[in-house]
C-alpha cells in the first residue's frame, strides 16, 4: 500500500522509529520502500479500532485495555536513539487497526522520544474531545470509553495535562477549543 502526504513532509524519522518497535516486536506495520514524503507499506486488514467500537464488534473495555496495553508496551520498549522511551503522539481509535494479527498502530508522524504521560495524556485528550462534541455521533461511546481507558492506563494521563493541551493545540493549529476536553480528562482522572 502507497501511502503519501499530501504536504511537503520527509519519512525518514517516521520510518526509523516504525522500524526500531518493530524490530522490537511492537505491532506496526512493515515498511518496503520509503523517500521523500511516499512509503510503501503492508496492507492491513480489519476495521479500525473506532470503526469496530461504533459497530458494537469491540466492547468498550476491551477497547480501552487495547488502547492502554499498546501505550505501556510501546513505553517499556528500549529506547532507541536518544534516551527516553518512544513516543507515538496520536495513539487514539483511528490509528489502531483491528487485523487478523491483533491491533496495529499506524500513523507515526508525530513519534519522538519523551515522557510516557505526555503520551498517555494526549490519548485521554483526544478521546476527551469526542466525548465533549455533543455533535459527535459516538460522543458517549467515547465518555464511556476514556473512563475506561483512565482505570487502565500506565502511569498518570493527567501529570502534563497542560503540556499535553498545548502540545495538542499547535497539532490543530489552535482550531479546536480544548479546556473542556481538559476538563473532562481530570474529573475521569479523580
Amino acid at each position: 500500500m502507497l501511502r503519501r502526504y499530501r504536504r511537503a513532509a520527509d519519512v525518514t524519522a517516521e520510518i526509523a522509529v516504525m522500524r526500531h518497535v518493530a524490530g522490537l516486536g511492537y505491532p506496526v506495520p512493515a515498511v518496503y520502500e520509503a523517500g521523500g514524503s511516499d512509503m510503501i507499506m503492508e496492507r492491513l486488514d480489519g476495521p479500525t479500532m473506532a470503526q469496530a467500537l461504533a459497530r458494537g464488534s469491540l466492547g468498550i473495555e476491551e477497547g480501552a485495555a487495547h488502547l492502554a496495553g499498546l501505550l505501556r508496551r510501546l513505553h517499556e520498549l528500549p529506547p532507541g536513539p536518544g534516551a527516553a522511551p518512544v513516543l507515538h503522539l496520536d495513539l487514539h481509535p483511528e490509528n489502531v487497526l483491528m487485523t487478523s494479527r491483533g491491533p496495529v498502530v499506524i500513523d507515526w508522524c508525530n513519534a519522538r522520544p519523551g515522557e510516557p504521560d505526555l503520551d498517555t495524556g494526549l490519548t485521554a485528550l483526544i478521546l476527551a474531545q469526542v466525548a465533549v462534541d455533543e455533535r459527535h455521533e459516538w460522543s458517549d461511546g467515547a465518555g464511556r470509553l476514556l473512563a475506561a481507558f483512565l482505570a487502565a492506563a500506565p502511569g498518570r494521563p493527567a501529570r502534563l495535562l497542560d503540556q499535553v493541551v498545548s502540545f495538542r493545540d499547535r497539532q490543530l493549529s489552535g482550531t479546536e477549543p480544548l479546556n473542556a476536553a481538559a476538563e473532562r480528562v481530570l474529573a475521569c482522572a479523580r
